[in-house]
């Protein structure tokens, strides 16, 4: 009986030692706009992370209505999440939020255009996550159908333009390229033509979106619809499900897009390899103006700290691993791009029809996107480039009037306090 007493003293003791050096997990909380398939993998790769340190657990909260909201209130409550998914990067760089991390995390293995993506005044605010580049998607089927040969990298606007006159036959219900005005979408193209949104010093629009290099650029995009009649109405869009659908079905021969139509399709047909989907569709660089380099605009996103997270040392050691992991879980998985093309490389993508095209033309990104040089490009830009573009698709003002106008109704605003 002592000695069965005794074993028992011994066993309390031991669980009591035991619980002593068991480490206390920190909880990190990690907020992303991605749904469901996207969150798998974000947790896949934070999974590494736990795995690595133990002590760590990253719960991944996933906001998909009114996020960038939410994370501003959170923010201006002092109860922000520990990491969040960022793309407005002035925007909160300019409320002194966010920790600049280009002296903590060791940046040299991700895409230097990448980090460009990430920087402001400055200061590198995140790391990316996934990105994406812009193409010409086009219809093979379509192209086969009418005769006409696939395109190349090197095609001129001129060339795009006779190439979508000549897929467009309305006794068919099918177009050439769907037309989709956006500020952001297009500033590539009115780049590549020497035009420009804002000033070098980014104080005005002002001879600059009024310029005869940018209203260049945008009666090319805007008479694709207006004068060719290339492109299908926003209301045909629209009661056609929307510009994948027409795409896909073969109603819209080309479209100007990133990589997301790669997960448009997977959703559609689970499995699908993107070897499979170059049989019915290729892409490749966008047309260029006679003479001049391609320019596209680049979509990335990016994992930033706040300032005031509870968690703020963990938090910056798990960009510091997301920097050198990658990305190339998700690349494994085919969910993204890694932010590494080193990694890209050693995965042979660069020699993927479909993926390939995405990686080769980065180089080609707008190096000085117009909403990296103020945090008030929305408010006092952007919003009255988008009401031009609207102008000028309704017929209700030319290129000139438009951009003119533009140009005034921004000065007015940036006058105001």
């Amino acid at each position: 009986m002592k000695f069965l007493k005794f074993f028992s003293i011994l066993i309390v003791i031991s669980l009591l030692l035991l619980s002593v050096y068991v480490p206390a997990k920190t909880f990190l909380r990690a907020t992303t706009w991605d749904e469901a398939e996207g969150v798998k993998w974000i947790k896949e790769v934070f999974a590494k992370y736990e795995k690595l340190h133990p002590d760590i657990k990253i719960n991944v909260q996933s906001v998909t209505q009114g996020y960038d909201d939410k994370i501003i209130t959170s923010l201006a409550g002092g109860t922000p999440p520990d990491l969040f998914m960022w793309w407005d990067y002035p925007r909160l760089a300019s409320l002194d939020v966010l920790e600049p991390i280009e002296n903590i995390v060791d940046l040299n293995k991700i895409d230097p255009m990448l980090v460009k993506w990430v920087t402001y005044n400055g200061h590198v605010w995140g790391v990316a996550k996934d990105w994406t580049t812009r193409v010409i998607w086009y219809n093979k089927e379509v192209f086969d159908k009418y005769g006409v040969p696939y395109p190349t990298d090197d095609w001129t606007w001129e060339e795009f333009r006779e190439v979508a006159k000549k897929l467009t036959h309305p006794e068919d219900k099918v177009w050439g390229f769907l037309v989709s005005p956006d500020p952001y979408d297009w500033e590539g193209y009115i780049k590549m033509n020497d035009g420009d949104y804002l000033s070098p010093d980014a104080s005005t629009m002002d001879g600059y979106l009024n310029s005869k290099e940018t209203i260049e650029a945008v009666k090319f995009l805007t008479n694709l619809y207006l004068v060719d009649g290339v492109s299908p109405s926003p209301s045909i869009i629209s009661a056609s499900g929307g510009s994948y659908a027409m795409f896909e079905s073969g109603k819209v021969a080309m479209i100007d897009s990133g990589s997301w139509f790669i997960g448009y399709m997977k959703s559609r047909h689970p499995g699908l390899t993107t070897k499979e989907l170059a049989k019915k569709f290729g892409c490749v660089f966008p047309p260029h103006p006679e003479g001049k380099e391609v320019k596209i605009m680049l979509h990335n996103a990016a994992w930033v700290v706040p300032k005031k997270s509870r968690h703020k040392k963990e938090a910056l050691e798990v960009l510091k691993f997301l920097a050198e992991e990658g990305g190339r879980t998700m690349a494994e998985a085919g969910w993204a791009l890694p932010i590494n093309t080193e990694i890209a490389k050693e995965m042979g993508l660069y020699d993927d029809q479909i993926l390939g095209t995405f990686l080769r033309i980065l180089p080609h990104s707008v190096e000085d996107p117009s909403f990296l040089k103020r945090a008030d490009w929305n408010e006092k830009f952007a919003q009255y480039i988008g009401d031009a573009f609207d102008l000028i698709m309704l017929k209700k003002a030319s290129v000139e009037e438009a951009l003119n106008k533009a140009v005034e109704e921004s000065e007015k605003a940036l006058k105001r306090k």
